[in-house]
């Protein structure tokens, strides 16, 4: 959003008003410039309000509060926003500096934008290992109130980011920078964004390994996109203009394979469409119709209806002198918001309503794609409408999704909805298939006040919903065809999930002291959906926890406080095979343990020269097939440095498969087909608890 130029009072002369207004005005813009424009506009109203224009002698009344933040304050800083912030950002005698050039042509790119991402690498005897990818302590306490350091999952080290844009030959300079580990990467709009490293769009990059006092010099080579482009045309095989054409493809979603909008555009008078910028791979076109034309077909059928009316009805006599006789006629009234006609179905290129049975479009960087017409199809969607039976208590609202039952054949995200008014919700433009109505309730949206003119955010802390009120509910229906469809839902409480923590550790913490957690996270699944935040419960100082108001889904248990080693429900880990929670029956036989120690694989990539391998990615997977699920953590995919370096850290005792790969796309290491090709191309190792394995890897080309 451009910065709003804060407006000047208008009902009097600047050397008119008094002195509160001047001071009102310097507040005004601190508002402008740190609330939302909604809040800052409010506050100029009152100041032109509260203004008398009768005269020098008018009573000016005391000036209005300054109003709060919209935001809530909990989730922003608390300091005066009258102050600069404080940013600590780490520095060196380091230098990374560069040029940006067209990947086709090796001309500069002026006014690119470089971000240059990464964290400071403390030394190995303060990080507690060796190492580019060092894991950064957590200190907690132990039972005889000592502190213990106990390594999590997550990178350490100080965060840095840092931007700079190209000059007129294309280059780029980021000086005093900190031995550390970095990404670097560059972006501008008519061109495809690229990171440092990177072989192919969208993929993964090579970090940049810098010493303190290393000067380092390199080039981004920044692709075009692709284009497609073609013209719509109606079932009469006349231009159809501004119709909604998406590109769409496939890709992997920790392991999950959807079909996801890359590109979108909207047909012109001439009904010609332009879908550029596009990233090289297969492409599946659809049109939309103009929705615009299922307002105009509405009211010319009730215009021919009326007519038709006219004609038939028996005329009245006149309801005064010299007035004509008229005829009664019935009109149908505007449908209620949210219950309109469904719309149309999206049409694929070249002309089917299934997203599986369209031709793929393959584009190339550079490339453009031209006369792929599409004759759309006018055939209706659907609609769901729907009633949540159980009454709710207060404070609570719910939450309904609309799940496919084959995502892959899913044009858009999972729907989402909260119930209006008597419990009411809509879904709009359902294509047919068979789907999954969920509800799941969630704390409602806390009331806004408005006092003289301004809003006002609640106070006190953020809603949330006691166990009583985590409610669930789902149905399933079937879409086949342009009807409205009923359904309705009723709600039931959550189920419990209980047991206990262990920690395999030197020292355990004290579990009085501190305040440890057990979180629920959603698995990645075809119809993994969130809403609100997951469950939580505290760890009681007997080791204990329970986590309540779980609806059914597929779950992974989490604990903090060191690595995870196991959560086993029923005698399965769900850290490899999710829990399958029904929610017909609690479960009470949960055992999470942590421990303090990790395992480490770690090598150098090379070629037949000796040399840093660095346009490869590592793939280090199970060898037992039973482990390739859709983001499994037995799966792991990196990219050297620039020395070559590469590292795995806490990876869970077993046999691995371990080999160099090129040209993978982000996500297609969880593929079970591609992990199939690893069996006969890897290098097979064995990973202990705790254990350090050292595995340098020699490339043939």
């Amino acid at each position: 959003m451009r910065p709003v130029r804060p407006l000047e009072p208008f009902s009097l002369p600047r050397r008119a008003r008094p002195a509160w207004i001047a001071r009102l005005s310097a507040e005004f813009r601190q508002v402008a410039r740190y609330r939302k424009v909604r809040t800052a506009l409010a506050l100029m109203v009152l100041v032109v309000a509260g203004v008398s224009t009768s005269g020098p002698a008018a009573q000016v009344p005391p000036p209005p509060p300054a109003p709060p933040a919209i935001r809530d304050p909990a989730s922003l800083p608390q300091r005066d926003p009258t102050q600069p912030g404080i940013r600590r950002v780490p520095v060196g005698a380091a230098v990374l500096s560069g040029t940006v050039v067209l990947a086709d042509t090796g001309q500069p790119v002026r006014g690119a934008r470089v971000t240059l991402n990464g964290s400071f690498r403390p030394p190995e005897s303060a990080a507690g290992g060796s190492g580019a990818a060092a894991t950064a302590p957590t200190t907690i306490f132990g039972r005889g109130g000592e502190p213990i350091q106990v390594v999590s999952n997550f990178a350490g080290g100080m965060s840095l980011s840092r931007t700079v844009v190209t000059d007129a030959q294309g280059q780029f300079s980021f000086p005093r920078l900190p031995a550390g580990q970095f990404s670097l990467s560059a972006s501008r709009n008519q061109y495809l964004g690229v990171t440092y490293g990177q072989k192919r769009p969208n993929g993964p990059g090579t970090s940049i390994q810098l010493n303190d006092g290393q000067q380092m010099k390199v080039t981004l080579r920044m692709p075009r996109g692709g284009v497609i482009t073609g013209m719509v045309s109606g079932p009469d095989g006349d231009p159809h203009p501004f119709a909604q054409v998406r590109a769409l493809r496939y890709v992997m979603t920790n392991g999950i394979k959807r079909l996801q909008q890359s590109g979108g555009a909207s047909s012109d008078d001439r009904g010609i469409y332009r879908l550029s910028g596009l990233v090289p791979g297969e492409y599946i076109i659809s049109a939309t119709p103009n929705s615009g034309d299922l307002m105009s077909e509405r009211m010319m059928n009730d215009a021919n209806a009326v007519e038709q009316a006219i004609l038939s009805a028996t005329p009245q006599p006149p309801t005064a002198p010299g007035m004509p006789p008229t005829v009664t006629v019935q009109v149908s009234p505007p449908a209620p918001p949210n219950e309109g006609p469904p719309g149309y179905l999206p049409t694929y290129y070249p002309g089917t309503l299934v997203a599986s049975q369209a031709t793929a479009v393959q584009v190339a960087g550079n490339d453009e794609r031209v006369g792929l017409d599409i004759q759309v199809m006018p055939a209706f969607a659907s609609n769901i409408q729907g009633t949540v039976a159980t009454p709710l208590a207060q404070g609570a609202a719910v939450q309904i999704s609309l799940l496919p039952d084959d995502p892959m054949n899913a044009t858009t995200s999972p729907m989402s909805t909260r119930v209006q008014q008597e419990g009411r919700f809509t879904f709009r433009g359902v294509a047919p298939g068979r789907y999954t109505v969920l509800a799941q309730t969630v704390a409602a949206s806390p009331t806004m006040t408005i006092v003289n003119g301004v809003p006002s955010p609640p106070t006190g802390p953020a809603p949330r919903l006691d166990d009583s009120q985590r409610l669930w509910g789902r149905t399933e229906v079937s879409v086949e065809g342009p009807n409205t469809i009923s359904v309705s839902v009723a709600l039931q409480p959550g189920r419990s999930i209980s047991g206990t923590v262990l920690f395999e550790m030197q020292r355990s913490p004290d579990l009085v002291r501190n305040r440890l957690t057990v979180t629920l996270s959603p698995a990645p699944s075809a119809q993994m959906i969130t809403v609100g935040a997951p469950p939580q419960a505290q760890i009681g100082p007997d080791g204990r926890f329970t986590l309540v108001g779980v609806v059914p889904g597929q779950y992974i248990l989490r604990a903090g406080g060191g690595n995870m080693k196991s959560a086993m429900v029923g005698g399965q880990d769900t850290l490899d095979f999710p829990l399958e929670f029904t929610g017909e029956r609690d479960v009470t036989d949960a055992v999470l343990t942590l421990t303090d120690r990790f395992s480490e694989l770690s090598g150098v990539l090379t070629d037949v020269a000796g040399k840093p391998a660095v346009d490869f990615s590592i793939i280090v997977a199970p060898a037992d097939p039973r482990f390739w699920r859709p983001g499994a953590r037995r799966v792991l995919m990196t990219r050297p440095d620039t020395n070559g370096r590469y590292s795995f850290r806490t990876l869970p005792p077993g046999e691995y498969m371990l080999a160099a790969v090129t040209d993978i796309e982000q996500g297609g290491q969880f593929d079970p087909e591609f992990l199939k090709t690893l069996s006969g191309n890897s290098v097979r190792i064995s990973i202990t608890d705790g254990g350090k394995v050292s595995q340098d890897i020699r490339v043939a080309r």
